[in-house]
């Protein structure tokens, strides 16, 4: 196997939908620039530079009129009804240069799916992850899907993909695309819907048709910490991502289920949120792993770092290179406080993530063969 690639570029940062907006660009360089500061990229890592992904690619996803639509109003066209395609707003600010940064995203995590499908153990896009994107509508600060349009390109050579997703957020969007497939597993573990945006993402929607049983969903309350989503996820998700035995995984790293991201509700520490992301490489198959959400700019590149180290099998000193420029905000990668939830609340999340688990298991476990 080749060694891990990691596909970056400056102009990432041109996905930027203003400085009212939560989704700041400066988070993907101040990542590159932690991982920089470690020298991670002189041999362990291999440097790719991400090639725009094509109007053909991204059609495979997408709804071609929802792409033309984007491409319009990137260049300064007016179409009527625009907000069909869910851009403009809050959420998905139209911005000039927009379509152009789409591809550009869409395309590092498809060059990604690429190197482990020419043999990389491991690549990363953390441009990507936008995984709120649906067939003909932007969402969630999501303009293309470039998870599922990765997953479509894995499938070229790989029988059965899982998409794991760990942001906070519900994967509403990758679900949807791959809602009657029994080649794709898509796992989401996420704030429940009852309390957090998409408003999805509960146990009963378990897949249609003959892909019935391929959509897993772990919600959890608010306050829930690393021990109540790690124990989770090992109980009631993690079997069933073994059960399916897939020859490759598309990993989603929002980094905002943390207990500092201002958007969530969840508390999760760097290192408790790090522990599932070994637990899918364990799994020993080719990973493309992708960023998604995080809105804190302090944890979201020590979050990154660790799982691009952890992933690549490079151990990494926890404190913070001086030479790093943010090193006074950022001085060691892993958080280093107690984390002190009332203990009214401990309870109530313990006790929803424990109905989650039972859901799983009665709704779900049968169509594994798992008792």
């Amino acid at each position: 196997m080749s060694k891990p690639i990691f596909f970056y570029s400056d102009t990432f940062v041109n996905y930027n939908m203003g400085e009212q907006h939560p989704m700041k660009p400066e988070r993907l360089y101040k990542t590159f620039e932690l991982l920089k500061s470690y020298r991670v990229f002189d041999d362990a890592i291999e440097l790719g530079e991400p090639a725009s992904a094509t109007v053909e690619e991204v059609a495979q996803t997408h709804h071609r009129n929802f792409v033309m639509a984007v491409e319009s109003v990137s260049a300064g066209i007016h179409i009527p009804g625009v907000h069909r395609y869910g851009l403009g707003g809050g959420d998905n600010p139209i911005f000039t240069g927009m379509y152009e940064a789409a591809l550009l995203y869409t395309g590092g995590s498809l060059d990604a799916a690429q190197a482990a499908m020419d043999g990389a153990n491991v690549a990363f896009n953390i441009a990507g992850g936008l995984h709120h994107a649906h067939y003909d509508r932007a969402a969630g600060f999501c303009v293309f899907n470039d998870c599922a349009v990765a997953i479509h390109r894995l499938r070229k050579k790989f029988r059965k993909v899982a998409y794991v997703d760990i942001d906070v957020h519900h994967g509403d969007g990758v679900q949807e695309l791959f809602y009657d497939d029994p080649s794709v597993l898509t796992i989401s573990l996420h704030e429940s819907g009852n309390t957090l945006f998409p408003g999805t993402g509960f146990v009963r929607e378990l897949g249609e048709g003959e892909g019935e049983g391929y959509s897993v969903n772990l919600p959890f309350a608010p306050y829930t910490t690393n021990e109540v989503w790690l124990g989770a996820w090992r109980e009631s998700v993690l079997p069933l991502l073994k059960a399916f035995e897939p020859e490759a995984i598309l990993l989603q790293m929002g980094a905002d289920a943390h207990l500092r991201d201002p958007l969530a509700h969840l508390c999760l520490t760097a290192q408790g949120w790090l522990a599932a992301i070994q637990d899918v490489m364990a799994l020993g198959v080719p990973i493309v792993a992708v960023g998604g959400g995080g809105y804190n700019m302090t944890t979201v590149p020590r979050m990154w770092t660790l799982a691009t180290a952890a992933l690549s099998g490079v151990s990494l000193p926890d404190e913070v290179p001086a030479v790093y420029p943010y090193q006074s905000e950022m001085p060691t990668l892993t958080d280093h406080f107690d984390v002190e939830i009332p203990a009214k609340e401990l309870k109530k999340a313990q006790i929803f993530a424990e109905e989650s688990v039972r859901e799983i298991k009665a709704r779900i476990f049968p169509y594994f063969g798992i008792a």
